[in-house]
């Protein structure tokens, strides 16, 4: 069953008891086990909650992402050394050549182009030439079929406007955002060392490997945006549905699961990839029609 994404988004004081993550508000209260948990959201600044409550939800694995006084994340919080096989795990995503890093990030590439183009012809506009584009990326995709494909797409998904500057922008960061956060989650979570990336190396950012994991999975968010014709100001209840992104099917390994589960298999295909240092074994998502999978 897939775990719940919790958005805080009006005062509350939060506390962990007895294995369960406790929310106190005004007009009510709600206990929700720390096993259903994915991530948690606070875009609420009348939000309260001690270290011990974050420290629990670390030992728990849960990921907490913090929102500015503009309501857009800002911070993430996501525990460290959870995997019982961390030092291991980690060893030998440092031994990765560099071949072998140039042929994971061909296929993260096409996996992303080739959403892309799911997305559009879902919506009903032409694809050519991103199929084109998917077939030809080369190892490390040196001829940025990646670059031209997004000047494609996002050129035609957004009618007025660019992908940074429109009506739709503030809801694809806050999507993408609300992405990394349950991707740095499963990364962390699995003893990966989030810092060390197969195509993205800035030594400024400790998220590359989720920044290069999360690709694949971008049209998601923008496919969410456009159907559900979401806007800037965003509403209480847009965000509510961007944080329910992981509740979204996708395909992977020939199975449609809710896009959780696919990080999780993604994650655990690229251990077997590193193990075997075979880039083929790593599976990635393929983005279908939008369907939510039930969450208790």
């Amino acid at each position: 069953m897939a775990q719940r994404t919790i958005l805080i988004q009006s005062k509350a004081h939060l506390c962990v008891r007895n294995g369960l993550l406790q929310i106190e508000m005004d007009d009510r209260s709600l206990a929700i086990p720390l096993e259903d948990i994915w991530v948690v959201i606070v875009e609420s600044h009348l939000t309260t909650l001690t270290v011990s409550c974050m420290s629990s939800l670390n030992e728990a694995g849960i990921g907490v992402m913090i929102c500015g006084r503009n309501h857009m994340p800002n911070g993430l919080l996501l525990p460290l050394g959870a995997h019982s096989r961390h030092a291991k795990i980690v060893e030998d995503q440092l031994m990765m050549s560099v071949p072998m890093k140039k042929q994971l990030w061909k296929r993260i590439v096409q996996s992303k182009i080739e959403n892309q183009a799911a997305v559009l012809k879902e919506m009903g506009i032409d694809s050519s030439p991103l199929d084109e584009y998917a077939a030809s990326v080369q190892s490390g995709d040196k001829n940025n079929r990646e670059g031209a494909a997004a000047a494609v797409y996002f050129k035609r998904l957004i009618k007025d406007g660019t992908r940074r500057v429109s009506a739709q922008s503030a809801a694809l960061d806050y999507g993408y955002s609300v992405l990394r956060a349950g991707i740095g989650r499963a990364v962390v979570g699995g003893g990966w060392l989030a810092s060390q990336g197969i195509h993205h190396h800035s030594v400024y950012n400790a998220f590359n490997l989720v920044d290069d994991l999360i690709e694949p999975f971008r049209p998601l968010i923008d496919f969410i945006v456009m159907s559900y014709g979401l806007e800037d100001p965003l509403e209480p209840s847009d965000k509510a549905l961007l944080a329910r992104v992981f509740e979204h099917v996708m395909l992977i390994d020939g199975k449609r699961c809710g896009c959780q589960q696919c990080i999780e298999v993604v994650l655990s295909s690229l251990r077997t990839a590193v193990l075997e240092k075979n880039p083929s074994k790593l599976l990635l998502p393929r983005l279908e029609r939008l369907e939510m999978v039930t969450v208790e």
